[in-house]
């Protein structure tokens, strides 16, 4: 397949060492912020009043958590593609095990992500008799998922 095919739907496979360093650096520049800021993300989610009180600008904040996850991901998706799904599906599960605390979410999400695409590219070298993406397991894992948190989400909305 060509470059581009790879590239929109997520592989690992054209990447080279020298390319993952030059990434590396501005994925590690990105995520920096959200690792040191994660404890500042647990006011902000408490809303604009109250993390005002608790004396944050909280335009200034979001700003800057705002362009260390751009740059973080921006970096990532320009060595390996669009590998979807991830960025929704294991933040929420991880929400789901060790409940909403951004001091412990952020960690675990990026554990966990990490994880479950090293699982996943597994998959896609080792499931067929000629290479599938990694987007495409990703995928396969993804849209239900996305469908069951849709369904659940209706569910409560309707307790209320």
């Amino acid at each position: 397949m060509a470059r581009g095919v790879f590239w929109l739907m997520g592989s690992f496979a054209l990447p080279d060492w020298r390319a993952v360093g030059k990434a590396g650096r501005w994925v590690i520049l990105g995520a920096l912020p959200l690792w040191l800021g994660r404890w500042r993300l647990n006011a902000l989610f408490l809303g604009d009043t109250e993390a005002r009180a608790l004396g944050m600008e909280v335009g200034r904040e979001r700003l800057f958590f705002l362009w260390g996850a751009a740059l973080a991901v921006a970096s990532a998706v320009s060595v390996s593609g669009l590998i979807g799904w991830v960025g929704l599906m294991v933040p929420h599960l991880v929400r789901m095990l060790a409940g909403p605390d951004h001091r412990r979410v952020i960690p675990l999400s990026m554990t966990l992500g990490a994880a479950f695409l090293m699982v996943s590219d597994t998959l896609a070298c080792t499931t067929a008799a000629g290479e599938i993406t990694v987007g495409i397991i990703t995928t396969v894992c993804g849209a239900p998922f996305s469908i069951y948190l849709l369904k659940r989400g209706g569910q409560e909305a309707c307790k209320l």
